[in-house]
């Protein structure tokens, strides 16, 4: 803001006249606008309402699913990082070994869901 200002204020410069027009023009549509956008708030509302008829949400009975999930948010980072730094000692095989195990991992439990 003080770069702001003393760009504006620098002497012989059409900044500050243009800056202080830019801000009454500011103000004056803000003005203006004001009593027009005054009602905006109940059409939303009955907008919102018209999308949104659904008036209680249902809920999980399982309500052990979020926390399980939290869990694994914190643990399965470190799980994977474990995994690739045991890898890792295995040079060319560890790498081989993860892609592997990664795409046999999906393929079961993709054929287990199917059935």
């Amino acid at each position: 803001v003080d770069a702001m200002a003393s760009f504006c204020c620098a002497a012989g410069s059409g900044a500050s006249a243009a800056l202080r027009a830019a801000v009454a023009w500011c103000v004056v549509a803000a003005a203006l606008a004001g009593p027009a956008v005054r009602g905006a708030g109940a059409a939303a509302d009955a907008v919102q309402a018209a999308t949104f008829p659904m008036k209680e949400v249902p809920t999980n009975p399982n309500s052990l699913l979020a926390l399980m999930s939290l869990v694994s948010a914190v643990l399965i980072p470190f799980a994977a990082i474990g995994v690739m730094l045991v890898l890792k000692d295995k040079a060319w095989w560890g790498a081989c070994y993860l892609i592997g195990g990664l795409i046999t991992l999906v393929w079961v439990y993709t054929a287990y869901i199917a059935f």
